[in-house]
């Protein structure tokens, strides 16, 4: 069996049939298409019968209790007999070469142990948003290259990821506890084990961006920080100190992403309580001078100057990558 597609899923029994035809639309077509379903509330389980119908190469596991994101994931690929895994989430969409394209890569590089592109980004009406573009011309970057970028997050476009399954095996696929960076410390792990990575500057995915009205993203700002702790703790400074390189680059990297987690302590939408404890996690990620500065300030009402700062410079950053990367 040469290609599988996974796609953990809750709740998003509207864009489901989308996601499918997208990937029955593909110019390879791949040999099985798993979705796991998390214990939806919604109309998904009614959904996945009528897709079953559809085509045979569709298998469904209803899970009997929620597992959370990171294991049902897990739980996903670790069903998946292909070569080659795809990952994408129930509200994405395939573009029609995406599996020709990204397994063709991987043929061409046996070392990279996942491949990826650029992604068009989406509202929740299929309208089109900005293009996600990767500020990188190389097709592929060992093992080394990839855990050197991996101080600065996770170098995709967007989570649609097709991965080697030989490398998750080597990895034992998620192995993070956490539901938020499991797909960084699944990437960060490939890398430490010895796997390169290829990537595409075609745009070969659309990526679903959600309004988010109820500020769900926002208030899961503990789960987001406890991940990147996770990460850098668990895989990230191991790893460098087992190769004698100066681990004082990923401490550095701790100390930008404590200082930009600090503005959600000017949020609305936290309590006192909880307030104090984001802040007792940033300062896990750093308790420098500099960090408990921007701590104080953000929650004395001092911070909107440096979110318009950081606002312009991401601006700049967008235009610049649109202007060499296109």
């Amino acid at each position: 069996m040469r290609v599988s597609v996974c796609i953990p899923t809750y709740n998003q029994a509207k864009y489901l049939p989308k996601t499918i035809e997208s990937i029955l639309n593909q110019t390879i077509l791949p040999d099985e298409i798993i979705i796991s379903n998390d214990c939806s509330t919604d109309e998904t389980k009614k959904v996945l019968d009528q897709l079953q119908n559809k085509s045979t190469c569709i298998k469904v596991l209803h899970q009997t209790h929620n597992l959370g994101i990171a294991k049902n994931v897990d739980t996903c690929l670790r069903e998946a007999k292909g070569k080659y895994i795809v990952r994408i989430d129930s509200d994405d969409m395939l573009h029609p070469t995406y599996i020709e394209e990204l397994s063709a890569l991987m043929d061409k590089y046996p070392n990279a142990g996942y491949a990826h592109a650029n992604v068009q980004e989406i509202d929740e009406y299929d309208k089109k948003n900005k293009t996600r573009i990767i500020a990188r011309k190389e097709e592929f970057v060992d093992a080394d290259t990839a855990l050197k970028m991996s101080i600065n997050g996770y170098c995709v476009a967007a989570n649609i990821i097709l991965f080697r399954r030989e490398a998750l095996e080597n990895v034992h696929f998620i192995a993070s506890s956490m539901n938020f960076a499991e797909d960084y410390y699944l990437s960060v792990s490939l890398a430490n084990s010895g796997y390169g990575n290829v990537f595409s500057k075609n745009i070969l995915s659309s990526y679903r961006v959600w309004s988010d009205s109820g500020n769900v993203r926002q208030k899961r700002k503990l789960d987001e920080i406890n991940g990147l702790l996770e990460v850098s703790k668990k895989i990230l400074e191991p790893a460098f100190l087992a190769r004698n390189w100066n681990v004082n680059s990923v401490l550095k990297r701790r100390t930008s992403l404590a200082i930009q987690h600090a503005n959600s302590l000017g949020w609305k939408i936290y309590t006192k309580d909880e307030k104090d404890e984001l802040k007792q996690k940033i300062y896990e990620l750093s308790s420098t001078y500099k960090v408990q500065f921007y701590v104080w300030c953000y929650l004395h009402g001092f911070g909107s100057i440096f979110t318009t700062i950081h606002s312009f410079k991401n601006n700049c950053k967008r235009i610049i990558k649109k202007l060499v990367y296109r």
